[in-house]
């Protein structure tokens, strides 16, 4: 007699299926600290900010910043307004406090962090407060505010710009899966991965023109967003002719869900937890986001650092792929060399 059915042997092993369940609750819960933990941890942590006027001064405003935010901010004396300026304008600095009787003084750069220059903001209206009170004339001191470098009109929030981050960091993944998988020859690859970044960057930093995200000069905001790309981009390919999908796998992971939440493009790298602020501008998202903003909205301040983190990341990758090329072209020769040949007889 003959029966039909599902052979054994075809069906899952259920030690797998379940192994399976509990590698998607790790990766889902990766994820989940990845983009959630630096958000519903942020906070100031030694954020540079100048207090103009002498040493004294600069040391009573220190200590009322930091019953404020202990440990959220790190003071730098400025000899008057336009040091102060000249440090925002530089990113040596986010923000300026001037206290005086009459008044708080306040020099910001929302362009730099919209966050940082509300929570300072916040900060100053509290001094002032603090002052009213104990010279016994609540409300009596105000708080006059200067946005030294201010985002663009049509996008006071920093939306558009916010919004980029995903685009650089996810933008390099898919060029360099695109590449591996549609495009046959190292050469040709090659050729892909460099106009491919740069026809991407172009589009995008077009489109935050148009949305009124940036300022400044178009070219420079496209480059920043290119060498983000190629950056992005290489790393990745370059891992994936090393390593194959396993390097894939390692370089989607550093850049999306190590790089992209550590970036600090919302905020500001000192407003995340440290030291992960800091590491997140050694990886190609946060040193992308440096430098947008560097050369989008002061002149290209600041922004050595991050090109420099950039380059190294596309050198890095640029590495990895010829030596992943020429290994490729050593097991392709070795395995011709090895195929026995046919004797004629």
């Amino acid at each position: 007699m003959e029966t039909t059915g599902t052979p054994t042997q075809n069906r899952t092993p259920l030690g797998r299926v379940i192994g399976l369940s509990l590698g998607l609750a790790v990766i889902v819960s990766v994820v989940t600290i990845a983009f959630a933990w630096p958000s519903s941890n942020t906070g100031p942590e030694d954020v540079p900010i100048a207090v103009i006027g002498p040493p004294e001064a600069a040391e009573q405003v220190a200590e009322r910043l930091d019953t404020a935010q202990p440990g959220g901010f790190d003071v730098v004396e400025a000899a008057g307004p336009d040091e102060a300026v000249e440090m925002i304008e530089e990113r040596e600095v986010y923000a300026a406090l001037a206290v005086g009787p009459e008044g708080v003084d306040l020099y910001t750069a929302s362009a730099a962090s919209p966050a940082v220059a509300r929570l300072v903001g916040g900060i100053a209206e509290q001094i002032a407060a603090g002052m009213g009170e104990a010279a016994g004339q609540p409300g009596a001191v105000q708080v006059t505010t200067q946005d030294v470098v201010p985002m663009p009109e049509d996008d006071p929030n920093g939306a558009g710009l916010a919004a980029s981050a995903l685009p650089m960091a996810a933008g390099g993944i898919i060029v360099a899966v695109l590449i591996g998988t549609a495009v046959r020859g190292s050469g040709r690859q090659a050729t892909a991965a460099i106009l491919g970044p740069i026809a991407v960057g172009a589009a995008v930093a077009g489109i935050l023109f148009w949305l009124g995200s940036v300022e400044g000069d178009y070219w420079s905001v496209a480059g920043a967003i290119t060498l983000t790309l190629l950056a992005a981009s290489w790393a990745v390919l370059g891992l994936s002719k090393l390593l194959g999908r396993a390097g894939t796998a390692i370089g989607a992971v550093l850049i999306m869900l190590v790089g992209n939440p550590l970036s600090g493009l919302t905020s500001a790298p000192e407003m995340l937890p440290a030291p992960w602020g800091e590491i997140g501008q050694y990886l190609t998202p946060g040193a992308g986001a440096t430098l947008l903003r560097s050369v989008s909205f002061f002149d290209g301040n600041g922004a050595t650092t991050a090109a420099l983190v950039l380059a190294a990341w596309l050198a890095g990758g640029i590495v990895l792929y010829v030596i992943g090329a020429v290994r490729s072209r050593v097991s392709e020769v070795g395995a011709a060399e090895s195929e026995p040949v046919a004797a004629s007889v």
